[in-house]
């Protein structure tokens, strides 16, 4: 279920980074040729951007595709670089707690307050408050399902689980 939405968040993102790319050219074309441009077009951008940006990282994570610079990593012994993926698992999450949680609470405070953006559309700004919190909340679901199955492999001593962990290609979340 989590993998389906996740999936979904990404059409999501997909369609607000077509978007952003036939807005400016609106834009563009629009102030180019006629001399005059699209209401709130820098709000409408920049709202846009947060879903384009957020909306993935969820899935990104799921497959482990994220850049990483393991030079020193493949180094490492099997042991030690399980260790060293339940500790980085979990620094991350504990870091970005605080985001999911700051991001819900800018949510229900644009949406409880009404809160626009001043402008000629007066945009309401809980849209993309959404979205943000949409994409940090779903990316702390999966770090923190990620966070307990690497301190559970390091615990276990599980090298196969290596492969897995360490291989973006694998498809790690399976669907039952």
């Amino acid at each position: 279920m989590l993998k389906l939405i996740e999936r979904g968040a990404l059409m999501v993102a997909g369609l607000c980074i077509v978007t952003l790319g036939l807005m400016i050219t609106l834009t563009v074309v629009s102030r180019n040729l006629f001399g005059w441009g699209i209401p709130d077009d820098v709000v409408i951008v920049r709202e846009l951007m947060v879903g384009a940006v957020f909306l993935p990282l969820a899935y990104v994570t799921a497959g482990y595709s994220h850049i990483t610079i393991n030079f020193l990593f493949k180094r490492l012994s099997e042991h030690a670089k399980l260790r060293m993926l339940a500790i980085g698992s979990l620094i991350s999450l504990l870091i970005l707690l605080p985001l999911a949680v700051s991001a819900w609470q800018g949510f229900l405070h644009a949406a409880s307050s009404g809160a626009y953006f001043f402008g000629d559309l007066e945009l309401p700004e809980w849209p993309g408050r959404f979205a943000f919190f949409a994409g940090a909340a779903l990316f702390i679901i999966r770090l923190s399902i990620i966070c307990v199955t690497d301190i559970r492999a390091a615990i276990n001593g599980n090298t196969e689980y290596l492969v897995e962990r360490t291989d973006a290609d694998y498809d790690f979340v399976k669907e039952d």
